[in-house]
């Protein structure tokens, strides 16, 4: 007879770890509406671009 071994263990890590990305998207969401700032702002650099030099 064939026994089947589930290892739910594993499952449930990776469970887990979605679970726990989630709560600090949340928490980062939550942090950027309380400052007031939008969602797409989250991304974009607030530093000068800076010119590439040619070489000679």
């Amino acid at each position: 007879m064939d026994k089947k071994v589930v290892d739910f263990e594993s499952k449930r890590q990776g469970y887990l770890e979605r679970q726990r990305e989630a709560k600090v998207d949340a928490l980062r969401k939550a942090f950027r509406q309380a400052r007031g700032e939008s969602d797409s702002a989250t991304g974009k650099s607030t530093r000068k671009p800076r010119d590439k030099t040619k070489k000679k």
